[in-house]
């Protein structure tokens, strides 16, 4: 018969009998334990950590950075102005480019070509250290407050170039115009190479890099990522939109990446050469036809940089550690860079990070040796009987104390009597939650315990955002579905709504029939909590349109949605009985947030937020103003807007949408100071430039056309107090 040697013995008996034992032992050999034992265990962190992580980040951090220079220069290329080549003056582009040249750091200038010769340029001068002279007077400096120059030519005036200074705010100190040049920028490489890029790619016009030369402009050499411009159907090229970088001010891109004070950085092109270096030996040199020639890493006599190439290059790693004949070792990591033909190349001496571990005393290492293994057979087997199943069923009261019932595991079988009842006791434990868990919202729920709060009556007053949401003619809905139909569509319609508030940091109050009431702000405080709530409502409008294209086909009623918005104070707490209490928030702003659900039907919009909410999140939320209104049973005015697009998801319609937003707040401005003719001629000029919004705008048309017929009295406050919820 089977026979277990520990089978329903007492937990705390085995544990005592152990472990007191293997204690003893563990004392003993951590006085013992020698410090070369921990010097390769720092040095193997940090080469299999320490090291490829911080190069990993380097690198995320620079392909990052070049990755927001193309988005730059491929939105800029795309955008509508530069779609119209044939009708563009430059001064559409002269704003964009200031805008991006002193926004980008470590970029030196922008610039854009036609195929007819024509160019624009705006280029930093404040890195050139008061070395830039006037383009006529060569002998003659430019001001020390000079900070950019631009640069135009035109492609029916050959041989005459435009130069504007201009200072630290952009402001025009002086302009000349240079005669008589030879300069051409289609025969420059960068446009060549851009060009040749839309013949081989039409169907995926590519961002180019090209190699190191010497800028016309300021004689100083760098590199210039290019992406043509072509005509919509892309049939030829209308011109090139370039960004230039001085090689010089990538040295200070690099500087900020590096992980210790003795590191060298280098940024590595495809061809193993060096374009930038923190260590001052790196240097290019400039042949007498202007040609940049870049030093290899593979014929470097430096012997610290030639071993790490010989080490990196020569296999698939991307991280070494190596030795060079003075006997210093060095961990080198290169990484490529995603999407860019950059690597970057980081050397580090090993000396930077186990330094602090030489002066440890070494001490007996055979005796820890042997110690650690005399106890590691006792170890090893008693970790299987007690450990595991410990560890498991910690991670099953887990689960459930944060109500992550989903992810539960289930609790282990073991031998040991206490185990065997606790893992049962444990399951029981799931299971009751679970049914509990289907009742209350198990988010508000985890959130509760987070505070460690008592369950008890009361409540206190905290600033939070409330969400309130209704179908609209959902009573039509309902008689057109069977109920056990309408149950099942109206659980997926709440299922996808739900998620997304919980991925907004929301809080579900109740669901009540075909609405919903979330908050944020409590039980947990929310520093962004507005921010929040307004990603959830767009975000909810969003999923909507999708689930009708999916109902559709299968013949289920859409479900348009109304939602409110609003930020103020309320009492946070639970309320009921003794017996039975609900988490829920009360009080004024509770009711205007429901009031302002219902003001959509006025103004034919989806979301409507107060103004609280608007002065909050206008930083990141592109907010239409609608209109100052009194709800019903209320007798004080609130401004409302329509929430747009969030500003971080901005696209192509952005521009488009805060047209609409700027002259939807002048025209409201306008109505609001009487001037109900020019406000008049304002909506109806929104009305027509958007017709999708007449719906909203016709409102303030029709008081618009009643005060212009019938003035308001003199102490008429501009809001217009609502009869209906």
């Amino acid at each position: 018969m089977k026979m277990h040697i520990f089978e329903n013995i007492k937990l705390r008996y085995g544990i005592l009998a152990i472990f007191s034992s293997l204690l003893c032992l563990v004392v003993v050999s951590e006085i013992f334990y020698s410090s070369k034992a921990h010097k390769e265990l720092v040095l193997r962190f940090e080469k299999d950590h320490y090291s490829k992580k911080i190069s990993q980040m380097a690198a995320n951090w620079l392909n990052s950075y070049f990755k927001q220079i193309e988005l730059v220069v491929s939105i800029l290329s795309r955008n509508s102005v530069i779609d119209e080549v044939g009708n563009l003056n430059f001064n559409d582009f002269e704003e964009l480019f200031k805008k991006g040249l002193t926004e980008t750091p470590f970029t030196t200038g922008f610039y854009v070509t036609f195929k007819d010769g024509s160019m624009l340029q705006i280029m930093k001068l404040n890195h050139l250290d008061g070395k830039m002279f006037y383009r006529t007077e060569r002998e003659k400096s430019l001001p020390s407050y000079a900070s950019y120059a631009l640069r135009r030519l035109f492609g029916d005036d050959q041989g005459r170039e435009h130069w504007e200074y201009l200072n630290s705010d952009l402001s025009l100190i002086s302009k000349e115009i240079e005669e008589d040049t030879t300069y051409d920028p289609r025969k420059r490489g960068w446009y060549t190479q851009a060009a040749q890029s839309s013949i081989q790619f039409q169907d995926n016009i590519h961002i180019t890099w090209s190699d190191a030369y010497v800028f016309n402009s300021t004689r100083r050499p760098g590199i210039t990522v290019s992406r043509p411009i072509v005509t919509k159907n892309e049939a030829e090229i209308d011109g090139v939109l370039s960004v230039d970088f001085d090689l010089e001010e990538f040295k200070k891109l690099l500087v900020n990446i590096k992980p210790t004070e003795k590191s060298s950085v280098r940024l590595i092109n495809n061809k193993n050469e060096v374009l930038a270096s923190t260590f001052g030996d790196d240097t290019f040199k400039i042949e007498k036809n202007e040609t940049v020639v870049l030093p290899k890493i593979t014929e470097t006599q430096d012997e610290i940089l030639k071993k790490a190439a010989e080490k990196l290059l020569a296999t698939d790693e991307t991280i070494s550690a190596y030795k060079i004949k003075n006997g210093k070792e060095y961990l080198a990591s290169m990484q490529k860079l995603n999407d860019v033909p950059f690597s970057i190349l980081m050397i580090t001496p090993q000396s930077d990070f186990i330094s602090s571990f030489e002066a440890v005393q070494k001490s007996m290492f055979l005796i820890s040796i042997f110690v650690f293994l005399a106890s590691s057979l006792a170890v090893i087997w008693l970790s299987r009987r007690i450990s595991d199943p410990i560890a498991k069923l910690c991670k099953s009261a887990m689960a459930i104390g944060n109500m992550d019932l989903e992810n539960y595991p289930m609790p282990p079988n073991s031998d040991i009597l206490e185990i065997q009842e606790l893992s049962k006791a444990v399951d029981s434990m799931k299971l009751s939650i679970s049914t509990f868990s289907k009742y209350a919202p198990k988010d508000l729920v985890r959130k509760l315990l987070s505070t460690e709060t008592k369950a008890e009556i009361g409540g206190k007053t905290k600033e939070i955002t409330l969400f309130f949401s209704h179908i609209d003619k959902f009573a039509l809905v309902s008689e057109r579905l069977p109920a056990e139909y309408l149950i099942f569509h109206l659980s997926e319609y709440f299922d996808e709504l739900t998620k997304i508030i919980m991925e907004n940091q929301g809080t579900i109050d109740k669901y009540m029939g075909d609405s919903i009431m979330a908050l944020w702000g409590a039980p947990n405080p929310d520093e962004d909590q507005v921010m929040h709530a307004c990603e959830a409502a767009l975000n909810c409008q969003e999923i909507l349109k999708k689930l009708e294209k999916k109902w559709d086909p299968l013949g289920k009623p859409s479900l348009p949605t109304r939602i409110g918005l609003h930020t103020g104070q309320a009492i946070v707490g639970n309320i009921g009985s003794e017996d039975r209490m609900n988490f829920t928030a009360i009080g004024d702003s509770v009711n205007i947030a429901s009031r302002l659900e219902g003001a959509n039907k006025v103004y034919g919009t989806k979301i409507l937020a107060s103004e609280f909410v608007e002065e909050k999140a206008r930083s990141k939320i592109l907010f239409r103003v609608i209109d100052r209104i009194a709800v019903k049973g209320k007798n004080f005015g609130i401004t409302i807007y329509e929430p747009i697009c969030s500003i971080k998801n901005a696209d192509d319609k952005y521009y488009k949408l805060m047209e609409l937003c700027s002259k939807s707040k002048e025209a409201f401005e306008l109505f609001q100071a009487r001037k109900f003719k020019d406000a008049l001629r304002l909506y109806l000029e929104l009305a027509e430039s958007f017709p999708e919004r007449i719906q909203s705008i016709t409102p303030t048309i029709e008081r618009c056309k009643q005060f212009i017929k019938t003035p308001p009295s003199r102490d008429w406050d501009g809001i217009n107090y609502l009869t209906k919820k």
